[in-house]
């Protein structure tokens, strides 16, 4: 008995120790390169991936790879990714939802995947024979975060993938979707130890920034504004307390379920974290749209302090009411979207329909839908919904 909680523990701390590391990765993306080794690792895995699939890293994608070459990447991306029979049957199972994991050998018996050309002219080149995968984000996630997806790759010698690696890869998904979160907001900033509040400021999303004891260290602009307006959403002075104060919610059943995110975020549960998609909703008196709040916890050193004043949660203030900023440039550059198409999807932001668009534009209803199916191919979406989170997935990397 005393051997087998000997070994627990030292599991626990080894999980807690790799969650810390993934926490790393928020403020400081080329730790990637250290997280995903220990992540493979983790799951018992020789190869592994974490990456957005349907966006390259000139559209806003990224993507990590441990003991997998480039080569690979670029080939599967330019002639085998429609033919990724893993992935394609685990949209067919409806298995591409945030938190989700799908085990290969369950999905595609070994039998069936060997005689694939999917298999035989790409797969075994790089001894994948068994593979886990995790949605990070899913194409239907209510968050704007690109799909994003992390995979682990076992050799034909080798064993297929179990539940307990399952398991395993469960407990630190929600991690990895929040640190991951975190980073694809504030990559663009160029954040630096000495500047990195000031550029918090630059963001058009509120952001917080929460100490070791659930109050509030810092707001960035756009926070500060919306805390103002107290449409739902305040700041309560402290006394005596060197902190900015604490958020209130008006609401004290919605006030209870922040102060809970709060401290989840601060101290989090390391078995049970809540994904990142899981947002605090906050009612507006005023009557516009709610506005949601999205907590990630922080690694014990960061960007933002050191030592005791470091703070230990990040939260994102979402303004369901604020109009998308559409970068048509963006779109034009990452996607060969063409002028038309451009003020295609500028309309559709505006939740304008088919016929409405048509009639400003003077076009015939047959020339938006081919101007819609246009955008769709060139987007890798086949739907408005799935549109309209790409569109809104760009505008956080503004």
């Amino acid at each position: 008995m005393q051997e087998t909680t000997s070994t627990s523990t030292a599991e626990l701390a080894r999980l807690s120790e790799l969650i810390d590391t993934i926490y790393q990765g928020a403020t400081e993306p080329s730790h990637w390169d250290v997280i995903l080794p220990a992540v493979v690792d983790w799951v018992g895995a020789l190869r592994g991936l974490l990456f957005t699939p349907l966006n390259t890293l000139d559209n806003g994608g990224f993507y990590f790879n441990h003991a997998l070459p480039d080569s690979m990447m670029q080939l599967w991306s330019t002639k085998y990714q429609g033919q990724d029979i893993w992935s394609n049957r685990a949209i067919e199972l409806g298995l591409m939802d945030d938190g989700s994991i799908g085990i290969g050998d369950e999905m595609v018996p070994f039998e069936e995947l060997s005689r694939t050309e999917f298999y035989q002219d790409f797969l075994s080149k790089y001894d994948m024979a068994h593979m886990m995968g995790g949605v990070v984000f899913g194409m239907d996630s209510l968050q704007p975060n690109l799909p994003t997806l992390c995979s682990f790759y076992r050799g034909l010698k080798e064993a297929s993938f179990t539940h307990l690696e399952r398991d395993r890869l469960a407990i630190l998904i929600p991690h990895l979707s929040r640190s991951l979160a975190v980073m694809t907001r504030l990559r663009n900033l160029e954040l630096k130890a000495t500047a990195s509040l000031a550029a918090l400021d630059r963001l058009s999303a509120g952001v917080l920034l929460f100490d070791a004891h659930g109050r509030l260290a810092f707001a960035n602009q756009a926070a500060r504004r919306i805390l103002e307006e107290e449409d739902g959403l305040k700041l309560q002075h402290c006394f005596n307390d060197s902190s900015l104060g604490e958020i209130i919610i008006e609401k004290q059943r919605s006030q209870d379920v922040l102060v809970s995110a709060i401290s989840s975020a601060v101290s989090p549960d390391i078995l049970h974290a809540a994904h990142f998609s899981s947002a605090v909703t906050v009612p507006r008196p005023s009557g516009r749209q709610d506005y949601l709040l999205n907590f990630s916890s922080l690694a014990a050193q960061n960007e933002f302090g050191s030592g005791a004043d470091a703070p230990r949660a990040i939260a994102f203030i979402t303004d369901s009411a604020q109009p998308i900023s559409l970068d048509g440039e963006l779109l034009k550059k990452a996607y060969g979207l063409t002028p038309a198409e451009v003020r295609l999807a500028e309309m559709l932001v505006e939740c304008m329909t088919v016929d409405e668009t048509a009639d400003r534009l003077g076009v015939g209803r047959s020339t938006i839908k081919t101007q819609l199916q246009s955008i769709y191919t060139k987007t890798g979406t086949n739907n408005r919904a799935k549109l309209m989170k790409l569109i809104m997935s760009l505008s956080q990397l503004a």
